[in-house]
């Protein structure tokens, strides 16, 4: 009864640390979506926590790999570079998954960064982050539709 008991409260702190330090959200949810014949392994950001975090920190991001943003409703969304250390192609889409916007982004090494982002006027529910230059080595452009695999 002792053992299992000390298992049980094992088990809890596990599960308990892991959440509380921000482990397990999104690189457990790895999700593919594609544009034609590009494809991409996304990490998926649909809680506050994740959208903050996003991409900050990282030395790197594989080619076909990038961060996928997802919103409970269509809104204006602006992101910026603060502490993030990759150039990113940063790809707007509505509820529809057609890109509305498409920006490229620079790391940002001072405290007032630059916010990147469609007009007021441009909603968006999704905005997935890309390594810079591979919207346009694989032509993406605006009214492309993105799925999932």
């Amino acid at each position: 009864m002792k053992l299992i008991l000390i298992l049980i409260i094992i088990v809890l702190i596990v599960v308990v640390g892991y959440n509380w330090f921000g482990y397990s959200s999104s690189e457990d949810s790895i999700e593919k979506v594609c544009f034609r014949d590009s494809c991409f392994d996304v990490e998926i950001a649909d809680s506050d926590e994740e959208r903050t975090r996003g991409l900050m920190y990282r030395d790197s991001l594989c080619s076909d790999c990038g961060m996928l943003f997802v919103y409970g409703e269509e809104g204006n969304y602006k992101f910026w570079m603060k502490n993030t250390l990759i150039p990113l192609d940063i790809i707007w889409l509505d509820e529809d998954l057609e890109v509305v916007y498409i920006s490229n982004a620079v790391p940002c090494k001072v405290e007032e960064c630059e916010l990147y982002g469609p007009s007021s006027d441009v909603k968006s529910k999704y905005v997935l982050e890309i390594n810079s230059g591979i919207a346009e080595e694989v032509g993406l452009v605006i009214g492309n539709r993105m799925i999932f695999s």
